[in-house]
């Protein structure tokens, strides 16, 4: 079984992408864990907070299987900045407190949902569409510390670890409930039993996923070619 409970803390813990998915989110807002009471797993003993509901997955998991695999170190501005050639850095290395002392400030996050907009590409990963817009809906994505930039003669290069922003769950608040997206559909697979008094927390957490993007300059003209490459 792919969820387990850290009792101490209160934290169920999925280690599979497809299995956060509506089911289990119905059963954490009636039951307050992930599975019901006749289904293997359920916990007798546990009582639960329904204003505390916290469910964590690996970064790994939901950006290699999850809605983020399609995520790459172009899609924020920052990087698109950096490749294009802004700011007079000399060679070296750089992290954002580096990129930031010559001047780039852009945003290294982006959002986007999963209400079939697809922007920057983005899927629903292991489980279907309706079920991706009914658990995750608006989601976010940044590029976390370990990213580093790179820049030498006529190369500039980023080498990138990319992790999906903490999430949430709430029926009632319209996580979900957008124009886009069928009222029909919410009524027909909502909970029967509605027993949340604040959002259930989706946490992330672990090593982002590594990808990396280079653009090289030719010695007469500038950054006039781009050059990605996957390791």
């Amino acid at each position: 079984m792919s969820w387990s409970l850290d009792k101490a803390n209160k934290v169920w813990k999925c280690s599979r992408y497809d299995d956060l998915n509506p089911g289990s989110i119905n059963n954490l807002v009636e039951y307050g864990q992930p599975v019901g009471p006749y289904e293997r797993g359920f916990d007798q003993d546990f009582d639960p907070d329904f204003g505390n509901v916290i469910v964590e997955m690996s970064q790994a998991e939901v950006m290699n299987s999850g809605y983020g695999r399609m995520i790459t170190p172009t899609c924020f501005p920052i990087v698109q900045l950096f490749l294009q050639g802004a700011g007079n850095i000399p060679a070296g290395s750089y992290d954002f407190a580096g990129l930031h002392r010559f001047g780039l400030t852009s945003s290294r996050r982006i959002n986007t949902d999963l209400y079939g907009d697809n922007t920057y590409g983005i899927t629903s990963g292991t489980i279907d569409a309706s079920s991706a817009a009914y658990v995750h809906g608006t989601v976010g994505f940044a590029l976390m510390r370990g990213t580093r930039f790179l820049v030498a003669q006529h190369l500039r290069r980023v080498e990138a670890e990319i992790g999906a922003l903490d999430d949430n769950w709430d029926l009632e608040s319209g996580n979900w409930l957008v124009n886009r997206v069928n009222f029909l559909v919410a009524v027909l697979i909502a909970p029967d039993n509605y027993n949340l008094t604040a959002p259930i927390q989706i946490r992330y957490r672990g090593p982002g996923r590594r990808l990396t993007d280079r653009a090289q300059v030719p010695v007469s003209s500038g950054w006039s070619r781009y050059l990605p490459f996957w390791p």
